[in-house]
C-alpha cells in the first residue's frame, strides 16, 4: 500500500513540477529541485530508506543508461526515475543478472516523465536498472534524470 501511495504521489508531483520549471535555463539544479520533495515523501512521510540516488543526463544519441545495484531478498524495493522539463517519456526496466544474462523482471513503460517499479527480489544478487528516454519535449534532444532506490 505504501509503495502504491509513493508511486501515485511521485507521478503527480513530477507532472505538476513540469509546468513550474520548464522555462528555466538548462542546469542540474532543475532535477535536484524535483528530487527534494520526492526524498521528503519517501523518507519522512512514508518512513522508507533511500539506498541510492543518481543523477545523469540522457540524450538522443545516448537515450538509455544502465546502473547496477545489489538487491537483497526479504526486502521490497521501490525504484523511481524522473525526468526534468526536457524529457516527456522516461521508462525503467529492471533485470536480474543470471550468470551474466539479463532477465527482465519489471518495467514501467508508460508515456510519462516518471517511472516507478516495485521489486521483491526472490534472491540476493546483482540487478540491472535501465533508464531510457523515449521522447524529449519538442526543441530538446537531451535532459537530466534522477533515480532513487528505496526500501521499507
Amino acid at each position: 500500500m505504501v509503495m502504491k501511495k509513493i508511486t501515485l504521489l511521485v507521478a503527480l508531483f513530477a507532472l505538476s513540477a513540469f509546468n513550474s520549471i520548464h522555462s528555466q535555463e538548462i542546469s542540474m539544479n532543475n532535477i535536484l529541485e524535483l528530487a527534494a520533495p520526492i526524498v521528503e515523501l519517501i523518507e519522512v512521510e512514508n518512513d522508507q530508506e533511500i539506498v541510492r540516488m543518481e543523477f545523469d543526463i540522457l540524450s538522443s544519441s545516448a537515450s538509455s543508461k544502465i546502473t547496477m545495484r545489489t538487491l537483497y531478498s526479504g526486502w521490497t524495493y521501490g525504484i523511481c526515475a524522473f525526468g526534468d522539463y526536457r524529457i516527456s517519456d522516461l521508462d525503467i526496466k529492471v533485470y536480474k543478472d543470471v550468470d551474466g544474462e539479463p532477465i527482465l523482471l519489471k518495467k514501467d513503460d508508460d508515456t510519462s516523465d516518471v517511472a516507478v517499479v516495485n521489486v521483491e527480489p526472490s534472491s540476493t544478487g546483482n540487478y540491472i536498472i535501465e533508464i531510457s528516454s523515449y521522447k524529449f519535449v519538442d526543441g530538446y534532444s537531451a535532459g537530466h534524470y534522477g533515480l532513487i532506490i528505496f526500501h521499507e
